[in-house]
């Protein structure tokens, strides 16, 4: 039997992790078996990863630098976590995956949609999620949420000093935005969920979206 393979993304501050908890809490609530994941991460080598491209000291890291480390941790995920859980039944929720490199990296980062995904498909061995589910919020509520003001510069709102990613400025994640948007609207196995409301009621769109697509 093989199991399901189901993303949540979007960019920083749509609210996805929250998602992707919830979605996790909902299906084992039904007595599912659900295996849950987070990228980079997931994996000791995945974690220690994920210290070096969340730690702002290593903020003039080059792009191929960053795409290199997360498909390195991917690989990993993929080996050690995701494709054993798959081939047991299982459903995995992954808070984040492949169209994350390609959106920050490839779209806004300059390296180039195709290549991204290419090595991409090379990292997870062909794999691909059952469905994307894209958290989209729109463009005031996202500011509002990452402490941007409309001028570009940040006003300190964030919980935890800001990661490498949230000091990129304004434009760099207003393109991840748009990458994300476009990608997800042309790919079958995507779909864009409206992040307004509060998490209950985007929890609600998400349930629908996976109801929809897996039945």
């Amino acid at each position: 039997m093989t199991g399901k393979f189901i993303v949540i993304e979007g960019a920083d501050g749509t609210g996805k992790s929250t998602q992707a908890r919830l979605l996790v809490e909902y299906l084992r609530g039904r007595g599912l078996p659900v295996v849950e994941v987070r990228e980079p991460g997931g994996t000791r080598v995945g974690e220690s990863i994920r210290s070096i491209l969340r730690n702002p000291a290593f903020r003039g890291m080059s792009p191929q630098a960053e795409m290199f480390l997360y498909m390195a941790s991917r690989a990993q995920l993929v080996g050690e976590v995701i494709n054993p859980a798959l081939a047991g039944g299982k459903i995995v929720i992954a808070d984040r995956f492949l169209l994350s490199t390609v959106a920050y990296q490839g779209a806004a980062g300059g390296l180039g949609v195709e290549i991204v995904q290419e090595i991409g498909r090379v990292a997870t061995g062909g794999l691909r999620p059952s469905l994307t589910i894209v958290i989209d919020v729109n463009e005031k509520k996202w500011l509002l949420r990452k402490g941007f003001q409309r001028n570009g510069a940040q006003v300190g709102l964030f919980e935890e000093p800001p990661d490498r990613e949230e000091l990129k400025g304004l434009e760099f994640h207003k393109k991840v935005r748009d990458a994300y948007l476009e990608i997800a609207r042309n790919d079958d196995l995507s779909v864009v969920v409206d992040g307004s409301g509060t998490p209950e009621q985007v929890h609600e769109r998400i349930v629908k979206a996976v109801a929809d697509a897996l039945h």
